[in-house]
């Protein structure tokens, strides 16, 4: 199956906003080739801007959304693009993904939430490289992949010697794809809040910009370098106006000029919200909405043996009843993280009785190894946020 292309001309310009003397336009031809940098502190109106480029690009270019925090579903419904959650597909298949969604130049929503950091890091790399690896008869079909909040896909640093191999592969795989796009029909948006916070070898990559108010110093030193400003004019960056931006490069101004964003069509979904107060309630009806009572430690009915830390800890452990079922559990939960499941499928899965189920979670909590509820009829376990940072490329699928 195939569908009707259309080319453009090579000057395709499209409007962003408006600068003190002329209208503010893209060059889309000269984007592809230098690519783009959105940078703005919190409430500088980068995501609009980087949804104002979208709404006015889509129709020249296959457009690719990837979405770290899940806003940008209504703007993928506006163009057309088709929302994939990154959390229902393996690494490999996300790389078939991208390479046939390059093929037949469909529009893609890819929604990054819900995912642990390393992992969506992962998954957001396989999908990079697909794009990439596109065959040479694919490269005419022109893509633009839009990164909101790119920090967390290429950190500068990583939170922990654990994650350096992972925050090597974001840098690396984002690096590539910003350096070797262009021949292969690849342009790339970035959107990020701080500076400080992207890996610097991506920011490299990036020879146009469009950068808003920043409040924090490394912040401003690093965009005033940027704009070639010196330090008198760095301090214009903390004076912004949210929706204010310093536009320059090819594609943009051949000179940092500061201008205004243009309002977008559809309405941005991360907004802050307008503020609320408290409920008017006593404190026995918050108690009562609250339920306090069901939510009180699981041990506190039932006196666990269990010292917290040594040999102590683990004899009380291997003494108590409930050590078979909790050591199965602790094996299934294994299985599906970092996913979590309820301690009916458990009990099914394992053909335990319930009460054998909850029991084994009751002392799986009592030493941290599992983060469970209170025991009810919808009852949800996970293994513990220690213990899976111990578990890697294990697959996230359900329990058979």
């Amino acid at each position: 199956m195939s569908f009707a292309a259309h080319e453009f001309a090579a000057d395709t310009k499209v409007p962003l906003g408006r600068a003190s003397t002329a209208p503010l336009e893209l060059d889309l031809a000269k984007l592809m080739a230098g690519r783009c940098l959105i940078q703005g502190s919190s409430g500088a109106g980068k995501s609009q801007t980087l949804r104002r480029i979208i709404e006015e690009a889509f129709d020249y270019l296959t457009t690719i959304i990837v979405d770290p925090e899940g806003e940008f579903a209504n703007l993928a419904d506006h163009i057309g693009a088709t929302t994939i959650l990154a959390r229902d597909y393996a690494n490999d298949g996300l790389t078939a993904l991208a390479l046939r969604a390059r093929q037949h130049r469909i529009a893609l929503h890819l929604d990054l939430t819900d995912l642990e950091p390393d992992i969506r890091i992962e998954k957001a790399a396989a999908f990079f490289a697909g794009l990439l690896s596109a065959p040479r008869e694919h490269w005419g079909n022109t893509v633009l992949v839009c990164i909101d909040e790119a920090h967390l896909l290429a950190p500068h640093m990583a939170a922990s010697a654990r994650d350096a191999e992972t925050r090597r592969l974001g840098v690396a795989t984002l690096t590539d794809m910003c350096a070797r796009g262009r021949k292969r029909g690849i342009g790339t948006i970035i959107a990020t809040q701080r500076l400080a916070k992207l890996a610097s070898s991506v920011v490299s990559e990036l020879h146009n910009h469009l950068i808003g108010l920043n409040v924090f110093d490394r912040d401003v030193a690093r965009a005033a370098d940027l704009l070639g400003f010196g330090s008198e004019q760095a301090g214009l960056l903390r004076q912004l106006a949210p929706g204010e931006f310093f536009a320059f490069g090819p594609a943009l101004s051949p000179l940092p000029q500061l201008a205004r964003i243009d309002p977008t069509i559809t309405r941005h979904i991360g907004h802050s919200p307008a503020l609320l107060s408290a409920a008017d309630l006593d404190p026995q009806q918050s108690r009562s909405l609250l339920e306090l009572d069901t939510l009180r430690e699981p041990s506190a009915g039932r006196k666990l043996p269990v010292p917290r830390q040594g040999l102590r800890m683990l004899d009380s452990f291997l003494l108590d009843p409930a050590a078979g079922p909790a050591t199965r559990i602790s094996a299934a939960l294994r299985n599906i993280a970092p996913n979590a499941t309820t301690a009916e499928e458990l009990a099914r899965h394992l053909g335990l009785p319930g009460e054998e189920v909850d029991a084994g979670l009751d002392l799986l909590s009592a030493i941290g190894a599992a983060d469970t509820m209170p025991r009810d009829a919808t009852r949800m376990a996970r293994l513990s946020a220690r213990l899976r940072l111990r578990v890697i490329d294990t697959p996230v699928v359900g329990l058979a």
